[in-house]
Formats: structure tokens, sequence, C-alpha cells
């Protein structure tokens, strides 16, 4: 009984500094690059197409308003002014006769100039597989001879290529729907944050002195972003190895 419980102590203990460990290694990537290179892969559509689109494939996201949503209209948007020949696809569950969810896309990006007769909803589409089948489905054969651009958040690129070419339809090219970043100086001083106006009432003492982080960027936004784009690429990992060991990829 004695030697069990010894066992199991030490198995707690090692499961314990194992975990610690790890932990704080991920506590030290945050603060590298490899975050944003991990992220910045998935983003990469392999052997990229440099022909002209014929089809212009927007991923649905998580619905309008919702920041993938109306990131990814917006860039639809752009790719269809700049390849005005091709056909704009939106790829979501249900249709737009049937679902309130699809019409609003076709609202957004009609709102952000695209001609309605250039854009319409690939339906029954409920997951990554899905889409690209029902994509296959709607070029029919057509498929070999297509040149499609791929728009959805950056981390789901990879496997979205890596799918529409398990189906047959391999010119791809993608359009990562990144967030872009103000230009604008973000530094400060508590010091400067002190000139009031006159009209202001004083701001109390602090008790004590806090550290200035004001020039800090790493802390201020860098770490965050570090901690998003692992997360993201941790779940994105997830469903690669899923579709890889179903044979979708």
């Amino acid at each position: 009984m004695k030697r069990a419980l010894h066992i199991l102590l030490r198995t707690v203990r090692l499961t314990l500094q194992t975990a610690g460990v790890l932990a704080l290694i991920a506590l030290l990537l945050q603060f590298s690059p490899l975050p944003w290179r991990a992220y910045k892969w998935l983003s990469q559509c392999p052997a990229p197409s440099v022909r002209e689109p014929t089809h212009i494939l927007v991923m649905g996201g998580s619905g309008i308003p919702g920041k993938s949503g109306l990131m990814r209209t917006h860039y639809g948007a752009e790719a269809a002014a700049l390849h005005p020949g091709a056909q704009l696809l939106v790829a979501m569950p249900l249709g737009a006769d049937e679902s309130a969810a699809s019409r609003v896309y076709l609202d957004e990006l009609a709102l952000r100039g695209v001609p309605t007769n250039r854009m319409s909803v690939l339906p029954q589409g409920r997951n990554t597989r899905e889409q690209a089948l029902r994509l296959a489905a709607h070029l029919g054969n057509q498929a070999p001879h297509a040149t499609v651009l791929i728009i959805s958040c950056p981390e789901h690129i990879r496997r979205t290529a890596a799918a529409l070419r398990k189906t047959g339809v391999n010119d791809l090219a993608g359009l990562p729907a990144f967030a872009l970043s103000i230009e604008d100086p973000l530094p400060w001083r508590a010091a400067e944050l002190k000139k009031l106006s006159a009209d202001s009432p004083p701001a109390p003492a602090p008790a004590q002195r806090l550290p200035e982080v004001g020039h800090n960027m790493i802390l201020r936004y860098n770490l965050w972003n570090n901690l998003y784009y692992t997360l993201d690429s941790l779940r994105e990992a997830a469903a690669l190895a899923y579709y890889r060991l179903n044979n979708w990829i």
C-alpha cells in the first residue's frame, strides 16, 4: 500500500513539474517571434497560382456583424474590384433564400460595391471539407481549369487550400484577411498625461508609483498578440491533424 502511494505521489510530482516546465517554455515563447511565424505559415497557400482568378471563394466565418465576417467581406470586395472577371462565391451552410445570415453577406458585399450579378452563396457547406466538396461540385468539369482565390482568416488558408486540392481544385491562391495596424505613434509617458486642461479636475495621486509601460510595446501589445497567435495556431494544428487522419487533406 505504501509503495503504491509512493509511486502515485512521484507520478503526481513529476506531472506537475513537467507541466510547470512546459508552461514556462510556453510563456518564454510569447516574447519571441515564433508565434507569429507559426501563424504566418498557416496563412500561406502552398504553390500559389499566378493566374488571374476565375472565382473568389469567401469562407463564411462566424457571421455579420462579427469580426471574421466583416473582415472577409472587406477583402472579398477588394479582390472583386481587383479581379473584375472573377465570380465571387460565399461558402455558407444555407443558401441566401434559406438564411438571413447568408443574405447579409451578399448585402455587405453589395454595400462595398460588388455587383449582385457577380456574387452568389455556395450553400450546404457546414465545415471546410464539405465546402470544398460543394465547390468542386459547383465547378464540375471546369474544376481543372478554374483558378480560385481563397479569402478566409489567416490561420485557415492552408487547410482550406489542402481541402480544395483533395477534391481536384488545384489552381489556388490565398488572400488572408489580416487585421491592419495603424501606423500612428503610440508610445506615451505618464508625465505627458498630466498635462491636462485647466477645466479638468486634478487626478488623485497614486498610492505608489507604477512602472512606466507607455514605451514598452512588447508588454502593451506584442505579448497579447502572440498569445492570440499561439491559441489560433494550436487550434488550427489540431484541425489539420484531424483532417489528415480523416484523409480530407
